[in-house]
């Protein structure tokens, strides 16, 4: 493979378009259309993002490639993103639960344990979320996702609020855990990038 088609597969590979790929390196699209076409090349500085946002080499942008795909450098997938995420995911549920069962203690000199314990899956999720953002190389993916994040948080600060207070405990946990579920299995890989990986 040559320049051209390396950059159109990489693209391709990422779901991006001509034209986010354009702002992402700060370049019009035609000129992105001229890389995939071979009519012009990118310059130094266009190679060095393009091999950053791509997870591959400049060695591997710049020279001609004839091996077979086997032997061609494999793609990064920069999504470590969910990584160990079905443990994470059982301990929080194991959590979430242990919120239920433990509900209604009704003892004052309990209370600020009580709190502790209904606070840990959402601080759990917080801080896994927290964590995650290591993994974004992408600066507007990071604040498009950093507002999703701090929304999801608020809903589950919210749920958690009004379930201590309507003592609504089975039902808040319930509505934590669907508001958990979709955003790890739906809002994740289709509004901010990021695929689910064992």
């Amino acid at each position: 493979m040559n320049v051209s088609e390396k950059i159109r597969t990489l693209r391709k590979s990422k779901g991006m378009s001509q034209e986010e790929l354009a702002g992402q390196v700060n370049i019009s699209r035609q000129a992105v259309s001229r890389w995939e076409n071979g009519t012009a090349l990118p310059d130094a500085d266009n190679i060095v993002q393009l091999s950053k946002l791509f997870g591959v080499t400049t060695d591997y942008l710049l020279m001609d490639s004839y091996e077979s795909d086997e032997d061609s450098p494999k793609i990064k997938e920069n999504n470590k993103i969910l990584h160990a995420n079905l443990t994470r995911l059982a301990i929080i549920f194991q959590a979430a639960f242990l919120n239920a069962c433990i509900y209604p203690w009704g003892d004052s000199n309990t209370i600020v344990l009580e709190m502790i314990m209904k606070l840990f899956p959402l601080l759990a999720c917080s801080i896994w979320m927290a964590s995650n953002h290591r993994y974004e190389k992408d600066l507007k993916q990071r604040a498009k996702n950093t507002k999703i994040e701090s929304l999801y948080c608020l809903i589950q600060t919210v749920v958690f609020v009004l379930g201590y207070t309507l003592h609504i405990g089975v039902w808040s946990t319930l509505i934590i855990l669907i508001n958990l579920c979709a955003y790890i299995f739906i809002v994740n890989p289709k509004y901010m990038n990021r695929k689910l990986t064992r």
